[in-house]
C-alpha cells in the first residue's frame, strides 16, 4: 500500500495486490470524501486508520462509487450508516450484478462482503458547496460511471474512465466515452486520479485514451 499527497487535503491510497487499484480521499472542511471501497471491509481499515490519524475521525464519511464495478464496492459495507453517493444507474447495476459478480469473483473478497448499495444517487451531479466538492456524470467505461473534482485544489478523480494501455471498453456507444474524455481535457486540474494507475499531472494518458477509441469508432484497433 503506497500513500501519496496531492494538495493539503486530497492524497490517494494505492494497493498494489490483486492488481494495482487506487482509493482516494479529500478531507473536507466539513465531511471525508471516500472514493471507491476496493474489495471488501478489511481493505478499508487502513482508510480508516489514514482518516484517523489526520485527525478527521469526527466527521461525516461520504462514501464515492465512481460506478458499479466489483472491485470499486465492495467495501462500502465497512461504512456503516455513511451516505453512499453514486449515479442512478450505479446503483441499479450494482443490485442487478451482485450475486454474479459475488459467484465469479468471491476468492477476491477482503473481508465479509455485505451488498450496500449507494443511499443517495444523482442524475448529473451532485455538489457539496461548503467543501468545494462535486461528484458528476461521466458515462464512458461504464453507463454509470461518475468523476469526482475538488474545485478548490483542482484535483480530478476519473475512476476506470482513462486506463494504460487502452482503456476498456463496455458498451458500443464511443461518441459518448469521447465525449467524456473530451471534456477532461477542458477542466482546470492540476492532478488526475484514475482508478487502476498511478497519479497523472498531463493529459498524456487521456490524449493516448482518446486516439484508441476514435480509433476504435471507425474499426481501425485489432480487438
Amino acid at each position: 500500500m503506497e500513500l501519496h499527497w496531492l494538495g493539503e487535503r486530497n492524497l490517494t491510497v494505492a494497493f498494489h495486490e490483486p492488481f494495482y487499484t487506487t482509493i482516494h480521499l479529500s478531507l473536507g472542511d466539513h465531511r471525508v470524501y471516500v472514493c471507491d471501497t476496493f474489495l471488501g471491509p478489511d481493505s478499508m481499515i487502513d482508510i480508516a486508520r489514514i482518516i484517523k490519524e489526520n485527525g478527521h475521525q469526527d466527521k461525516p464519511i461520504v462514501v464515492f462509487n465512481s460506478h458499479a464495478d466489483w472491485d470499486h464496492v465492495w467495501g462500502n459495507c465497512y461504512f456503516e450508516g455513511a451516505m453512499i453517493l453514486g449515479h442512478r444507474e450505479c446503483k441499479a447495476r450494482m443490485i442487478a450484478e451482485w450475486v454474479e459478480e459475488i459467484k465469479k469473483n468471491y476468492e477476491s473478497q477482503r473481508g465479509a462482503v455485505i451488498l450496500t448499495p449507494p443511499t443517495t444517487v444523482f442524475d448529473t451531479n451532485y455538489l457539496f458547496e461548503d467543501d468545494g466538492i462535486e461528484f458528476f456524470h461521466t458515462p464512458g467505461h461504464t453507463i454509470d460511471s461518475s468523476s469526482c473534482y475538488d474545485h478548490r485544489e483542482r484535483i480530478l478523480f476519473v475512476g476506470d474512465n482513462i486506463e494504460s494501455n487502452a482503456p476498456y471498453v463496455n458498451s458500443l456507444d464511443f461518441d459518448t466515452y469521447i465525449s467524456t474524455l473530451e471534456d477532461y481535457l477542458i477542466r482546470d486540474w492540476t492532478h488526475i486520479v484514475p482508478g487502476h494507475d498511478p497519479v497523472q499531472t498531463d493529459d498524456t494518458l487521456i490524449r493516448s485514451n482518446l486516439d484508441y477509441l476514435k480509433l476504435l469508432r471507425e474499426w481501425k484497433v485489432d480487438m
